[in-house]
């Protein structure tokens, strides 16, 4: 009997693996809808899981490491798929491994055609029972044109507003590895940070990502940054873009303070970013970069970037919105009032500033609304009179 009517999606580097096991799912009927010639990253994770397919066959031989963490992603956001790993020779300890990762079948280059065809119509009975599919959060990230641009203060109280706004569960993650200044802001001692996260990014997962955040009042989880000083960090682009996803399949809203400092792991960061609130001030250096930033990542990736002007003047006559947006291409989307000595009073008591009555309080609150996908101006509350 054969399996016939089966789909897969094809996984494998390797050149002459790809077409040994292209003929052989020929041979079992099964049509290969999509063949990839390189592992996908976490940023390609939400299409390759739209793919309805009965299996996902992986090649584990190119990079075990990174093939693994491919299975087990798939496994843990689509717990219904039948994921194969496939190996050119058998290693006992790598297919423990890779059925600890979630793989339901563990296939070499001398599996019998019989059992392959067997596997494909366990792959099928699967398939045709009802899937529910994790999907990911919502990523927002905030960029500082430069130095003291205060993104870290926007994102902060932003993460805080977007809880006040949803009720949902959020969390705030301090990627400036080497001075991040969260905890600071928010008056919490962390006990574990994003170091923890990132040199172990093998054993992410939903118990070990819970047991690195720190709980604030406000009900919005905080991964923060190291309370010392450690210029070793390495932020490794698979360790932040496994990060970020483990992230996004327990939080509906993932807010970054995005590092300066992250080298390799930023383009993951914004590969996958929903939104990138692009946060600068209305002087020459910070609209520079500003300028440089936004054309390098319309050139890397297409992404949503909202340009947000901190530390607005109600009337600033060198630069107005128009000479703006002809300088950077784009028109500045928010607007956040200047009010040094309220920030400054926030920073000093590490209180959140989103809880004051402020004009900057009111800007971020409008944003996080937005965010949400609810309207800018929220509906006015009816009275009790007898015409309200």
């Amino acid at each position: 009997m054969l399996a016939l009517n089966s789909s897969v999606v094809l996984i494998c580097p390797d050149e002459t693996g790809r077409r040994n096991l292209s003929r052989a799912c020929d041979g079992q009927r099964a049509t290969i809808l999509r063949e990839f010639t390189a592992y996908p990253s976490y940023a390609q994770l939400p299409s390759l899981l739209e793919f309805d397919c009965d299996a996902f066959l992986v090649e584990v031989d190119s990079d075990a490491d990174v093939a693994l963490d491919l299975v087990e992603a798939i496994c843990t956001r689509k717990p219904s798929a039948t994921v194969m790993v496939y190996s050119v020779t058998h290693n006992s300890d790598q297919m423990v491994f890779a059925m600890r990762a979630g793989a339901r079948e563990f296939l070499t280059a001398t599996t019998p055609p019989t059992d392959l065809r067997d596997a494909l119509l366990r792959a099928v009975a699967r398939h045709s029972e009802h899937a529910v599919k994790k999907t990911r959060g919502k990523l927002l990230v905030f960029w500082g044109a430069k130095g003291g641009s205060g993104a870290t203060t926007l994102a902060t109280n932003f993460a805080i507003a977007l809880r006040m706004e949803t009720g949902a569960e959020v969390a705030l993650v301090d990627l400036n590895p080497d001075l991040g200044e969260i905890a600071v802001l928010l008056g919490v001692t962390p006990r574990f940070t994003v170091a923890e996260a990132l040199q172990n990014a093998r054993r992410l997962d939903h118990e070990f990502i819970t047991t690195l955040m720190t709980e604030h009042p406000s009900g919005v989880s905080i991964l923060a940054a190291p309370e010392s000083y450690n210029s070793s960090l390495r932020c490794e682009s698979r360790a932040v873009g496994k990060l970020l996803d483990v992230l996004g399949t327990e939080y509906p809203y993932v807010v970054v303070d995005a590092g300066r400092s992250l080298g390799e792991g930023v383009e993951p960061l914004f590969e996958m970013a929903d939104t990138i609130y692009m946060v600068t001030q209305l002087d020459i250096p910070s609209l520079r970069n500003t300028q440089r930033f936004i054309s390098h990542i319309q050139a890397v990736v297409e992404r949503h970037i909202e340009v947000v002007v901190n530390r607005a003047e109600a009337h600033h006559g060198d630069f107005d919105d128009d000479r703006v947006a002809r300088a950077l291409g784009l028109r500045p989307k928010w607007k956040v009032p200047n009010d040094f000595a309220a920030v400054q009073r926030s920073s000093n008591a590490g209180t959140p500033l989103i809880l004051e009555k402020s004009p900057v309080a009111g800007a971020l609150r409008t944003m996080a609304r937005v965010a949400a996908g609810h309207p800018a101006t929220p509906p006015k509350k009816k009275g009790w009179g007898l015409f309200a």
